[in-house]
């Protein structure tokens, strides 16, 4: 799957916003996927479609990008489809095209979340293809695709699909 802009025929509807403090009153956030792993809410602001009750939440990393110079980051998200949340857990990556914005002058890139290991409650598991096209074009508003004319789309390799109650067992040293 892609979520490509030069293919896609309306813009996304993910806007950026504040998350509602009646939301977070509402929401367990030891749902979340963090590797923080604490009973707080990771991040302030997330990425939504209130039309199909989707957001996507950021969770952290490993701080790898700052201290070993090409060890990937590991990323940790979670999208909430319908209420319920999904787990990424992922490498971040790019990949550079041939072409440079008119604009700005920087090569044209596609974001790609590699090694993705997702974790789904058992009611949206059949739905895990669907999933994932959300989580694209949600990850393109979040890492500011809309504004960005270099950034073309982002692509999501998935590595495996679990159900959310194998993530607390699962070690993530990717």
């Amino acid at each position: 799957m892609a979520y490509l802009v030069d293919d896609i025929r309306q813009p996304t509807a993910f806007v950026e916003e504040e998350i509602p403090q009646s939301f977070k009153d509402s929401f367990d956030p030891t749902r979340l996927y963090t590797p923080l792993g604490f009973r707080r809410w990771p991040d302030d602001r997330w990425v939504i479609d209130h039309a199909r009750k989707v957001a996507l939440i950021g969770g952290g990393t490993n701080s790898k990008a700052a201290s070993d110079e090409g060890v990937p980051v590991t990323c940790w998200m979670t999208l909430l489809v319908d209420g319920m949340p999904v787990g990424f857990v992922f490498n971040d990556g790019v990949e550079l095209l041939g072409e440079t914005d008119p604009g700005t002058g920087r090569r044209y890139v596609i974001d790609k979340l590699i090694n993705v290991h997702l974790y789904l409650p058992a009611e949206l598991y059949g739905r895990k293809d669907e999933i994932v096209g959300l989580a694209e074009e949600a990850y393109y508003a979040y890492n500011d695709g809309p504004i960005l004319p270099w950034v073309r789309g982002v692509v999501i390799e998935v590595a495996a699909a679990h159900l959310e109650t194998e993530y607390r067992s699962s070690r993530h040293v990717l």
